[in-house]
């Protein structure tokens, strides 16, 4: 990486990221039912983050921007950059190779055979890891997953995903209560302050856009998903 990549900063990386996502359509809108996320919440809007893998001039791109801000960040404390499985895999081996660190990756359920039984690779006692994930929505799978590190001796406090939606409320309470740090390299706010001059989405599509963002836990609950309920257990979990 050269010096001008090194130093690009973190709203470059941000408008880059959003850029990216809405060049290949990764940003899809609901047309008869919402999206329902596997943590329940429903959801007019989802991120694609995995067709990144198959551009290569878009995925070198937001790895380049992955691995400059987890150095200006992070420096060099990191030992062990670790993915989940699955789409965490393969955007932990891109940022693995970039900081020239050792990888595993963490099962969603434990085998129940073997010395690692849940995580996969070569995890030294005590090694200070990263987290890696394609994105984050209120954050209670990354937190099982970074238990299970914690539970099999790693350090972790960092988790970095390509996309953060940030506009769950009870999300950045449940990472600062459980002791971890999150990197992303955008978040909602980043991807539709760029829609509207791209026309990207209809008006009626805008609009409802607008009201997930402004009260996400409210839209879920109206259109079949998690609500205020869960929410309250998300606070707590």
């Amino acid at each position: 990486m050269n010096d001008s990549e090194s130093s690009v900063s973190p709203d470059t990386i941000a408008a880059d990221t959003a850029q990216a996502l809405l060049a290949l359509k990764a940003v899809m809108v609901y047309d008869r039912q919402p999206f329902i996320y596997t943590t329940g919440w429903a959801s007019p809007v989802y991120i694609d983050c995995r067709r990144l893998m198959s551009h290569p001039r878009f995925r070198r791109q937001l790895m380049d921007h992955a691995a400059a801000l987890l150095r200006a960040r992070l420096g060099t404390t990191i030992e062990v950059v670790a993915g989940t499985e699955t789409a965490g895999i393969p955007f932990a081996s891109w940022i693995a190779e970039r900081l020239d660190l050792p990888m595993v990756y963490v099962r969603k359920k434990s085998i129940g055979w073997g010395s690692n039984a849940q995580i996969e690779g070569d995890l030294p006692a005590g090694a200070r890891c990263l987290l890696v994930d394609d994105l984050t929505t209120d954050g209670l799978s990354k937190i099982g997953t970074a238990r299970a590190l914690r539970q099999a001796g790693a350090q972790l406090r960092d988790i970095f995903v390509i996309f953060n939606y940030d506009v769950y409320p009870q999300s950045r309470r449940v990472y600062a209560e459980n002791g971890f740090d999150m990197h992303a390299l955008a978040t909602w706010k980043d991807v539709f302050s760029l829609t509207k001059a791209l026309s990207y989405f209809s008006p009626t599509h805008a609009q409802e856009i607008k009201a997930f963002l402004a009260d996400p836990v409210a839209w879920s609950a109206s259109h079949g998903g998690a609500g205020a309920v869960a929410a309250g257990k998300a606070d707590h979990g």
